[in-house]
C-alpha cells in the first residue's frame, strides 16, 4: 500500500508538471478583446489626442502673436519643445483614467472573478493587462507625440524660432513625450488594482500628478527641489525641455526614475492581487 500511494502521488506530481502553464499569448488576446469592446477605452483615447495636439497649436499661436510683448519681460523663459508638448498636461490624465478602468471596470461589472477563476495565475493576468495596455499607449503616445511637435513647430517658424525633429534634442523630446503618455497609462492600472476602485484610483491619479507636485512646489527650498524632483511630471519635463533644470535629477536617472514608477507600482499591485480576495 505505502508503494502504491507513492506511486500515484509521483503520478499526480508529474502530471501537474505536465499540465500547460497559461498561455500568454491567449491571455493577451483576451485582453485585446476587452479593450477594444469597450466604448470608454475610444473615449480617453479621443481625450488624450484633442488637447495633446490643440492646446499646443492655441499657445504657440498666442506666442507668436503676442512675442514682441513678451520678449520686453526679462522673466519670459521660451523652450520651443516644451511648447509641442504644453497639451500633456491634461493627455495625462485622460490616458491615466483609461489605465485605471482597464481594471476597476472588471471589478465594478463583477467580470474579475471569471478572469481570475479561468487564469488562477492572478500575477500573469496582471501583466498581460499591462502589456496590452502598455503598448496601447506608447503606440499612441509616440503618435501624439509627433503630431503635436509639427504643427507646433510650423507655427513657431513664423518667429524664426521653430526646430526641425533633426535638431538636437528634438527627437529625444518627442520620444520622452510620447513613453511618458505610457508611463502615465501603467501607473493608472497599477493604482486601478490597488484600490479596486475607479474612483478611487482616479482620485489617486489625479493627486500623484496634479496635487502632490503644486503641494511640494510649496515647500521652503531647497526641499522643494530636492523632493519635487522625484514628481513624475518634473521628471518628464527634464527629459522634454531643451535645457533642463540644475536642481533636477540628470535626463538619464529621469528616465530612470519615470521607468521605476509602473515598475514598482505594479509588483504592489501583483502582491496586492495575490493576497487579496476578487
Amino acid at each position: 500500500m505505502p508503494a502504491l500511494a507513492s506511486t500515484k502521488a509521483y503520478a499526480a506530481a508529474n502530471h501537474s508538471r505536465q499540465e500547460p502553464p497559461d498561455r500568454f499569448a491567449d491571455l493577451l488576446a483576451a485582453e485585446w478583446i476587452k479593450f477594444r469592446s469597450v466604448r470608454s477605452s475610444y473615449w480617453a483615447l479621443l481625450c488624450a489626442a484633442v488637447p495633446s495636439i490643440l492646446v499646443g497649436i492655441l499657445i504657440a499661436q498666442n506666442t507668436v502673436s503676442d512675442w514682441n510683448n513678451l520678449i520686453q519681460h526679462k522673466e519670459f523663459h521660451f523652450d520651443p519643445l516644451v511648447y509641442s508638448f504644453d497639451g500633456f498636461q491634461f493627455s495625462q490624465l485622460a490616458v491615466g483614467v483609461l489605465g485605471v478602468l482597464v481594471i476597476s471596470s472588471e471589478y465594478a461589472s463583477g467580470l474579475i472573478r471569471t478572469t481570475l477563476a479561468a487564469v488562477p495565475h492572478r500575477r500573469v493576468v496582471l501583466a498581460a493587462k499591462a502589456v496590452v495596455l502598455g503598448a496601447i499607449a506608447l503606440i499612441g503616445g509616440q503618435l501624439l507625440a509627433f503630431s503635436a511637435f509639427f504643427p507646433v513647430q510650423a507655427i513657431l517658424h513664423g518667429i524664426g524660432k521653430g526646430l526641425s525633429i533633426t535638431n538636437p534634442g528634438a527627437l529625444r523630446a518627442t520620444t520622452a513625450a510620447g513613453l511618458y503618455l505610457a508611463v502615465i497609462a501603467l501607473i493608472g492600472l497599477a493604482l486601478g488594482a490597488l484600490v479596486r476602485h475607479t474612483a478611487a484610483g482616479i482620485a489617486a491619479l489625479f493627486g500623484l500628478i496634479f496635487l502632490l507636485p503644486g503641494v511640494i512646489s510649496a515647500f521652503p527650498a531647497p526641499w522643494s527641489d530636492r523632493i519635487g524632483k522625484f514628481m513624475p511630471t518634473n521628471l518628464a519635463a527634464q527629459l522634454i525641455s531643451q535645457q533642463p533644470h540644475a536642481a533636477m535629477f540628470t535626463r538619464p536617472w529621469s528616465l530612470m526614475v519615470l521607468v521605476l514608477y509602473p515598475v514598482i507600482l505594479l509588483l504592489a499591485a501583483g502582491y496586492a492581487l495575490e493576497r487579496r480576495d476578487a
